[in-house]
C-alpha cells in the first residue's frame, strides 16, 4: 500500500512539471496566397470610380497589411 502511495505521488509532481506551451496557432496564415486576387476584389469594390490605391504584402516576420483605397466620385487623375 505504501509503495502505491509513493507511485502515485511520484507520478502526479513528474506530471504537474510537464506542460506544453506554443505561440503559433496550428493552422497559420497562408502568407504564399494571402494577396491573391486582392486587386481584382478591390477593383470590384471600388466600381466605376476606380481604385486610387492599392497595396498588399504577405510575410511571415512583418504579418499581413492589405489596403484598397478607391477614387471619389467624378474626381480625375
Amino acid at each position: 500500500m505504501m509503495r502505491l502511495l509513493v507511485l502515485l505521488a511520484a507520478a502526479t509532481l513528474v506530471s504537474g512539471c510537464i506542460s506544453f506551451n506554443s505561440s503559433e496557432s496550428p493552422a497559420g496564415p497562408d502568407y504564399a496566397t494571402f494577396c491573391q486576387d486582392k486587386e481584382a476584389q478591390c477593383r470590384d469594390i471600388c466600381g466605376d470610380a476606380g481604385v486610387a490605391a492599392f497595396s498588399c504584402k504577405a510575410a511571415p516576420r512583418e504579418g499581413l497589411d492589405y489596403s484598397c483605397q478607391c477614387k471619389k466620385p467624378g474626381t480625375k487623375l
